[in-house]
C-alpha cells in the first residue's frame, strides 16, 4: 500500500490549492453578507406588513390624519456642525410628509410651534416639561410633538481583527436622540437614541486631530441614513396611536376644538367625549394627563380646514380639556 505524501506535490499546485481556498473562503463570506442583508430586508418589510394590518384591526380612525409638531433639534456637542441642523430641520419634514401616510408634519420653519417658543419649556432639571408642552400643543390640535437633539459625534480608537491581523481602526460615532410626546397624555411615545460609526483612514484622523472639527463627506451621507431610520421610527410610533382632539374652547353652546377638514373630519361627524381634568404628578415634577371615562357625545356643524363648532348630542358638565375620538 502506497502512503500519501504531501510534501510531494509540487509547490505550484499547493499555491494554487491555499489560492483557491482563500478565494472560496472569500465568495462565501459575500455570499453570507449578502443573504444577510436581503433577510434583514424582507424581515423589515414584513414586520411594517404586518404592523399596518394590525392598525387597521386595532384603530377605527386610521383614515384620519394625525397632526405633529417638532421643534428643530439641538445641536448638545462640542461639535458646530451645520449640516446637522440643515439635514434635520428640511429633511425630516419633507421624508415624513412624503413617506409617512396618514401624518401632517409641521415645518418648524414655517411656524407653529415656533412662533409660541423658540425652544420646548424645560423644567428646573433641565428636563422638557412635558405637560406643558403638552397644554401648548393642543392649542394648536397636535396629536404629537417631536423633539430631538444631537447628543455627541465623537472620534474612538478601536482595536479590530484577529491574531495577528489585529489592527487600530479610527472611528467616528454619531448620537441622535429622538423624543415624541403624546398631547393625550403628556407622555413619551417615543425616547431612543440611535447611533452609528463610521470609519476613517490615517489622513482623515490627522486632519480631524488638528483641526479639532470633524467635517467629512461620510458624516453627512451617514446624518441622511440615520434621518431615514429616525423617520421610520417616528412615523409608525405616532401612526400607532388613535386621533385625538381637544376641546379647547366653549363658545355658548358650542364647543370648540382646533381641528378640522385637514385631518379627514366632516361635518355631521359624531365625537365622543372624554373626561381629561384628572392630573397625575410623576418623579422629578413632570405631570401627566390620566384619560377618563367618556362623558357625552357632540356633532360637528361647522367646520373649516382647522378648526370646528360642535353642539351637543348626550351627556353633561363637558369642559375645556375634555379629549375627544370620533365615534
Amino acid at each position: 500500500m502506497t502512503s500519501y505524501n504531501s510534501d510531494r506535490i509540487p509547490v505550484y499546485i499547493r499555491l494554487f490549492a491555499g489560492a483557491l481556498l482563500l478565494f472560496t473562503g472569500f465568495i462565501i463570506f459575500i455570499g453570507c453578507a449578502t443573504t444577510q442583508t436581503v433577510v434583514e430586508k424582507t424581515t423589515k418589510t414584513v414586520a411594517r406588513t404586518t404592523r399596518d394590518i394590525s392598525r387597521k384591526i386595532v384603530l377605527s380612525d386610521e383614515d384620519l390624519k394625525r397632526k405633529v409638531g417638532m421643534f428643530n433639534f439641538e445641536n448638545s456637542t462640542l461639535q458646530k456642525t451645520q449640516n446637522f441642523q440643515e439635514i434635520f430641520h428640511k429633511g425630516l419634514p419633507e421624508y415624513l410628509n412624503g413617506r409617512c401616510p396618514g401624518i401632517i408634519l409641521l415645518n418648524p420653519a414655517a411656524g407653529g410651534l415656533l412662533n409660541a417658543l423658540k425652544e420646548p419649556p424645560k423644567l428646573k432639571s433641565g428636563l422638557i416639561d412635558g405637560y406643558a408642552l403638552t397644554i401648548l400643543a393642543r392649542q394648536l390640535g397636535l396629536n404629537a410633538v417631536v423633539t430631538g437633539s444631537l447628543e455627541d459625534i465623537r472620534v474612538i480608537d478601536e482595536l479590530q481583527g484577529v491574531l495577528w491581523t489585529k489592527d487600530t481602526q479610527h472611528l467616528v460615532m454619531i448620537f441622535i436622540r429622538v423624543a415624541i410626546f403624546d398631547t393625550r397624555t403628556a407622555t413619551k411615545i417615543l425616547d431612543n437614541t440611535f447611533d452609528r460609526r463610521i470609519e476613517i483612514d490615517d489622513l482623515e484622523y490627522r486632519m480631524i486631530q488638528e483641526n479639532e472639527q470633524i467635517k467629512l463627506p461620510a458624516v453627512d451621507e451617514t446624518l441622511n441614513r440615520l434621518l431615514t431610520d429616525i423617520g421610520e421610527s417616528i412615523c409608525d410610533a405616532i401612526r400607532d396611536q388613535p386621533w385625538d382632539g381637544y376641546i379647547t374652547e366653549i363658545d355658548g353652546d358650542r364647543y370648540v376644538i382646533p381641528s378640522g377638514t385637514e385631518v379627514g373630519l366632516e361635518q355631521g361627524d359624531v365625537l365622543e367625549v372624554f373626561d381629561g381634568s384628572r392630573i397625575m404628578e410623576g418623579v422629578g415634577g413632570q405631570h401627566f394627563f390620566v384619560p377618563g371615562l367618556k362623558i357625552g357625545e357632540i356633532e360637528i356643524v361647522a367646520i373649516t380646514q382647522d378648526r370646528l363648532e360642535a353642539k351637543l348630542v348626550s351627556g353633561e358638565d363637558i369642559k375645556k380639556g375634555s379629549t375627544v375620538r370620533r365615534k
